[in-house]
């Protein structure tokens, strides 16, 4: 008999959809599912369950809930979220004098000296594409450093007083994989990319301690715990720590002890970081069903809605191809080292011809040696070709796409890429139609979090923001409802290597779901972001309710 710690409980709902791959739904009467402790341990018609454990727990979610597994986002920065809530959210300014407002509003009440941070700054939104120069951002604090970052997170904006704590000037030479704008005298604009960010605001990925200083660790867990509920709201219950460095995993670590993550983590490590990990003789994979260290991140270009990614044909009306963040030796020895160290590689690659140099250093990796088996990653792997797909199966490589870009930048991508190229983008039908395995990721905040955004982008790939709002972007990419469900859950768990215990509702799988309002899989594509989020469990119990405080 179970203990008080494994009681059993009996939930039911109108339908459950398991995701198997022969038949998504859970066929009975009173479809059930049984759970003790943390995992599933029995499927079927509620009857039979209660006749089989008549001391269970029932919790009958009514006939017309439907069951699914746990949204599992499989890239995305709970971490770089948690530490953005010190700064200001510009993602809602929808012009210059909006997005000046808010900063000036905190520069008004942030003591001199101090940093001011803005984020998510969408420049097609609030700028009119043209990115904010030091001289605006003068104009709102010359007595406080300041940074704006894009909503991309791979460039942004310091002012004068940035500027000169970053020890930046215009006689500086930028750091290898970054790059320091200036304008038509060679002075700096303001306006830094890549390393040049990292060094500044990114602990995981800066070469030393960042410039703008961390904040104390009870502030960053509390604002850590807030970012998994929001995310639980939405019905994630897994969720891939693109960015992590030691700052972050110890985040990560002391909310697992204290019992305060509710969602599971998949940590990827930044590859500075990668002969600590592997000098002690770890491998990716190390960690529980809570918290692991699932892959070693690195970066091959820039950001896809950033226009900075790196890209055989130059960007629509220009001759920039984009910028390249590590070179080919770079890229080769990496792969090297953590292929050779039995450990999994996801490297953000969103340009073909990004993609190309990834995996070249993959099967370069690969012949050298052939008997080290890993499914490596491609974050992004923003703009295919035949070519790259042929590739990529033959390594087995993992996709890693975007899943709601098509519905929330379709203006730059337009502009950036034209219509042509978005057929070929964020490709997940080539990739199912090919055989390669995709996961489904938003990249928030760089996207949206919401998984049923991203089911609907992907089934509709409709544009529903800006003077896009409507169209229809790179419609031969388009899949269908269920695949777009099965790749945020199945696929996502075989991405971070943890099929066997997620992505299904199955026996002897962990008990992360969530209850929906109705099935997703009987609506209209776009209706889906109409269904509404009533629960959302992990490990067999509530994590966040409908009408719970987020």
């Amino acid at each position: 008999m179970a203990t008080a710690e494994q009681s059993t409980t009996l939930v039911t709902a109108g339908r459950i959809i398991t995701t198997a791959a022969d038949d998504p739904y859970l066929i009975a009467d009173a479809p059930s599912l049984a759970i003790v402790g943390e995992r599933i341990v029995a499927a079927g018609d509620l009857a039979d369950l209660r006749q089989r454990m008549p001391e269970a727990e029932l919790v009958d979610f009514g006939r017309q809930a439907t069951i699914v597994p746990g949204f599992n986002d499989a890239h995305q920065h709970p971490t770089m979220t948690a530490e953005n809530q010190r700064g200001v959210d510009l993602s809602t300014a929808g012009s210059p004098g909006e997005l000046m407002s808010a900063l000036r509003d905190r520069a008004r009440r942030t003591p001199p000296g101090e940093w001011i941070i803005g984020t998510r700054y969408d420049h097609g939104r609030a700028t009119g594409e043209k990115p904010l120069t030091r001289a605006e951002l003068d104009a709102v604090s010359e007595a406080h450093p300041l940074l704006v970052i894009n909503i991309g997170a791979h460039w942004g904006v310091l002012n004068s007083a940035g500027l000169a704590q970053a020890g930046y000037s215009d006689d500086s030479i930028a750091p290898p994989g970054g790059e320091l704008t200036r304008d038509a005298a060679s002075r700096l604009t303001g306006v830094i990319h890549e390393q040049a960010l990292f060094d500044v605001a990114y602990p995981s990925l800066s070469r030393g301690e960042p410039t703008i200083p961390p904040q104390d660790s009870e502030t960053r867990l509390r604002q850590l715990k807030q970012v998994l509920l929001t995310l639980n709201a939405a019905g994630i219950t897994s969720v891939g720590d693109a960015m992590v460095g030691p700052t972050e995993l110890s985040l990560l670590q002391t909310a697992y002890e204290r019992g305060e993550l509710t969602a599971r983590v998949n940590a990827l490590v930044t590859f500075h970081h990668i002969d600590t990990f592997h000098s002690t003789g770890l491998r990716t994979g190390f960690g529980d069903h809570w918290l692991r260290v699932g892959a070693v991140k690195a970066f091959a270009d820039g950001a896809v809605a950033g226009g900075t990614c790196l890209v055989e044909e130059p960007f629509e009306g220009s001759d920039d191809h984009g910028i390249q963040t590590l070179g080919k030796d770079e890229l080769a020895e990496l792969a090297l080292r953590v292929h050779g160290a039995g450990s999994r590689l996801a490297i953000h690659a969103n340009g073909d011809r990004a993609i190309k140099l990834v995996l070249d250093s993959l099967e370069h990796a690969r012949a050298e040696f052939p008997d080290t088996h890993v499914a490596h990653r491609i974050e992004h792997c923003s703009l295919i070709d035949a070519d790259i797909l042929r590739r990529m199966r033959a390594l087995g490589a993992i996709a890693v796409p975007f899943g709601s870009y098509v519905a929330f930048h379709g203006d730059k991508l337009v502009d950036y890429y034209g219509p042509d190229r978005l057929e070929r983008m964020f490709a997940h039908r080539s990739f199912l139609d090919w055989g390669i395995p995709v996961a489904g990721s938003s990249d928030y905040p760089c996207g949206p979090f919401e998984p049923l955004i991203a089911l609907a982008s992907c089934a509709t790939r409709i544009s529903t923001a800006g003077r896009t709002t409507g169209r229809v972007l790179g419609s031969s990419q388009r899949i269908s409802t269920q695949e777009a469900l099965a790749i945020y859950t199945a696929g996502s768990a075989y991405a971070s290597g943890e099929a066997a215990i997620k992505g299904s509702l199955l026996p002897g799988k962990l008990a992360d779901f969530v209850v929906l309002s109705e099935d997703p899989l009987s609506v209209m594509p776009d209706r889906l972001t109409e269904v509404e989020i009533r629960q959302t469990w992990v490990g067999g119990r509530p994590v966040w309710r409908k009408g719970d405080s987020v």
